[in-house]
């Protein structure tokens, strides 16, 4: 009968290969829960609680999944603003601006452009914001 190996041993080998789950030492293959894969507001710092949340696997905490959803509701929201805003109507070319001659048409069209303008950029701003802190893209990992 083969000599069985110490439990030192077996746990310094599980140790070595990444495995820091005490049943992974007794020979089990259970996985150590997974981390919160969430970067926290300084956009460096992974979140260190264990991934309770997410479908079909859990990649957040719960604090973390929360503000994951509120942020995708908060920028595709915005998303429907800049539909709406658009409307079908298309920037004015260099063209049409020379040719307005009435002041209140182009006090509307400006208005209307610095609407549209400033729904994309919260639309971009949270698709950013939402891209770096819950999908591990911050500038060090």
């Amino acid at each position: 009968m083969p000599k069985r190996k110490a439990d030192s041993e077996v746990t310094a080998n599980a140790t070595a290969r990444g495995n820091t789950n005490e049943n992974d030492a007794q020979g089990t293959s259970r996985p150590s829960p997974p981390q919160c894969h969430t970067l926290l507001e300084d956009e460096i710092t992974r979140c260190g609680q264990l991934a309770t949340e997410g479908h079909p696997k859990p990649e957040r905490c719960k604090e973390h999944h929360t503000q994951y959803r509120t942020l995708y509701k908060k920028y595709k929201d915005a998303s429907k603003v800049v539909d709406e805003v658009k409307g079908g109507a298309e920037l004015p070319t260099r063209g049409e601006i020379g040719r307005y001659t009435d002041r209140h048409a182009v006090l509307e069209k400006v208005s209307w452009v610095c609407d549209y303008l400033e729904a994309i950029r919260v639309e971009k701003a949270g698709r950013e914001i939402h891209s770096k802190r819950f999908f591990l893209e911050g500038e060090c990992r």
